[in-house]
């Protein structure tokens, strides 16, 4: 019997694969509730909210570095998770701990999902599992991207915004708006509509870009500036905001020892080597031209001893 745990051992070992935790006699879960509501059907909750998940479980003995997680699967771009700091379970104690697990925008809508709680240490574990169900916002946009080109101060640049309806809602005359604080620039424009259920052959589109095109002011300094967007919509109701940064390239202004203003054109390598060339040229006709009247004179000079 003994060899033959051994050679049991021996082949887990071989295939990685690490024994499961045991249901712990520390603890145990006694209830669970989601967002207030009993777990003992399903519970709506909306996508792109954190959804409040409270765990009741009592100590039935001693014991240290607990921890507490909860998850949901399903999801296809990451691990939708959160989990809490450690503690110690004391026997004969009741707790309640509220994890808060945040559910992406874009999961999909209208689907059933298990939500798992799970209570564990390095050597036992407890879990739970529910049901929920995912149901869309009645109004929600997300900013999927933000382009915005670099400039020369004094020269006209363009912000693309791209926006998508993930709400249970069409929404109408979407303002955009596109502002440098440190520059003080500002501009708005309107997008006429984003559906909130695209169907294929249609002119509604669910997802679209908004450009906004703006001045660099004249006097601007070379640098980075924050570019914040903002989204009003739902009748002005709701809003959101994302930044990025654009880069300027500016004239440079300071002031001599006597307090007068001296401006210097930036300009790039190229430029430079032209003008240096240019300088060159100006200097080497001029060398000739002086030669050319001291051969003169001199020439002058030796008709006259004549």
């Amino acid at each position: 019997m003994k060899r033959l745990v051994l050679a049991l051992m021996f082949v887990l070992s071989l295939l990685n694969v690490a024994p499961a935790l045991a249901d712990s006699t520390n603890y145990a879960i006694t209830n669970v509730g989601i967002d207030g509501q009993s777990t003992d059907a399903t519970v709506y909750v909306e996508r792109g909210h954190p959804v409040s998940v409270e765990v009741y479980f009592e100590g039935t003995g001693e014991t240290t570095d607990v921890n507490l997680k909860t998850w949901i699967g399903g999801y296809e771009y990451e691990t939708v998770q959160t989990s809490s700091e450690m503690f110690d379970v004391e026997d004969g104690v009741s707790y309640k701990k509220t994890l808060e697990l945040t559910l992406p925008e874009d999961l999909i809508a209208e689907q059933d999902y298990t939500l798992y709680v799970e209570l564990y240490d390095d050597m036992d574990s407890e879990q739970w599992s529910s049901t929920i169900r995912v149901s869309k916002e009645r109004h929600l946009l997300a900013i999927q991207d933000i382009l915005v080109e670099d400039a020369e101060a004094g020269e006209y640049t363009t912000a693309t915004v791209r926006l998508e309806n993930m709400g249970d809602k069409k929404e109408e005359d979407v303002k955009v708006t596109i502002s440098i604080p440190e520059l003080g620039v500002e501009k708005s424009t309107f997008l006429d509509e984003l559906t909130n259920d695209e169907i294929d052959n249609e002119d509604e589109e669910s997802s679209g870009d908004v450009a906004v095109t703006f001045q660099i002011p004249e006097d601007a300094v070379a640098g980075e500036y924050q570019v914040d967007v903002k989204v009003t919509y739902n009748n002005g109701y709701d809003t959101l905001e994302e930044s990025t940064s654009i880069a300027v390239d500016a004239v440079v202004v300071g002031e001599t020892q006597d307090g007068s203003a001296v401006t210097v054109d930036v300009t790039s390598d190229a430029d430079a080597s032209a003008e240096d060339g240019s300088d060159f040229s100006t200097a080497l006709k001029l060398g000739f031209g002086i030669l050319a009247v001291l051969i003169i004179i001199l020439a002058l000079i030796l008709i006259v001893r004549r």
